[in-house]
């Protein structure tokens, strides 16, 4: 039995583990007679995905929405398209080309997971064009009862969107307001751009949307998204000012990361993992060489 929660009218949760990763890929399900399944995840959940739909009593789906196309979000859209054949894969329009023909994505999978990815996250294999829809900024589809507004959201990634749900007054984020608990920023390297990042933030604050909850892809649900809101791009601006300063000054990556470790434990009482660190000093530095500042 997969524990699966029920956290607005509708909208069921469950995480779909994958051992090998840190992460834990979080699956939504919106139960109305056009079915709604966000973020897919990799293909290696598409069984875990099929018994919570039975559980919930959801037996066909209309949408499938991947926040962005990152493996860990949309790796299995393709897969589920087979099983769905009359469900519209929803992306950003800079998104559709990868989804389609996703042989650029798949190097870039390897470049962080190893050419044996599909051991562990499962094989991505490309959505059919009769079943992939671009969506423009502002669109909004219907879905039985309920609107779901699609805005478009970069910085973690040029092609990522947030879902905004008018009937239950809830965003589906993605990772465009960092991580649950402490909204820490969420960067992948080659693809984080701190100032889109910002700005996207500022937008989402400044579009008055009436939002009162956060649907996180990587954890909980939490309440307070102006809040939440305002953390995340505190601490992105911090952690972007300790990273230049060390970029400046020529600073190891090591000891960057160690400064950027002890902001977040200094801060949040939260300890991150050296991968975590890494990855996010290295997403930095690629930032801001682009440009120019380092």
């Amino acid at each position: 039995m997969i524990d699966i929660q029920e956290v607005a009218e509708g909208i069921y949760r469950f995480e779909t583990p994958i051992s090998f990763a840190e992460f834990k890929p979080t699956v939504y399900l919106i139960r109305e007679p056009q079915g709604v399944l966000i973020e897919p995840g990799p293909s290696a959940t598409v069984g875990t995905i099929q018994e919570a739909l039975a559980q919930v009593g959801m037996t066909d789906l209309t949408y499938i929405i991947p926040t962005h196309i990152h493996m860990d979000h949309a790796g299995g859209a393709g897969a589920l398209a087979e099983l769905f054949p009359r469900a519209k894969v929803i992306v950003h329009p800079r998104g559709l080309k990868h989804a389609v023909e996703p042989s650029r994505l798949i190097e870039s999978v390897k470049m962080v997971w190893g050419d044996d990815f599909e051991e562990h996250f499962g094989p991505i294999i490309p959505v059919p064009e009769s079943q992939i829809q671009a969506v423009d900024d502002g669109e909004v589809i219907t879905a039985g009862s309920r609107e779901l507004q699609m805005i478009h959201a970069p910085g973690h990634a040029p092609h990522h969107l947030v879902i905004f749900d008018s009937k239950v007054k809830g965003l589906f984020c993605g990772e465009a307001v960092g991580l649950p608990g402490y909204q820490m920023p969420t960067v992948a390297p080659m693809s984080f751009n701190l100032e889109t990042y910002l700005s996207t933030i500022e937008r989402l604050q400044q579009m008055n949307l009436g939002a009162e909850v956060l649907f996180y892809s990587h954890g909980s649900v939490e309440k307070g998204p102006d809040a939440l809101m305002a953390r995340a791009a505190d601490n992105a601006r911090a952690i972007s000012d300790i990273v230049l300063e060390g970029l400046k000054v020529k600073e190891s990556p090591e000891d960057t990361c160690h400064r950027v470790g002890s902001y977040v434990y200094d801060r949040h009482r939260l300890r991150l993992d050296q991968r975590s660190l890494d990855i996010t000093v290295a997403s930095y530095t690629i930032y801001f060489q682009g440009k120019g500042l380092a």
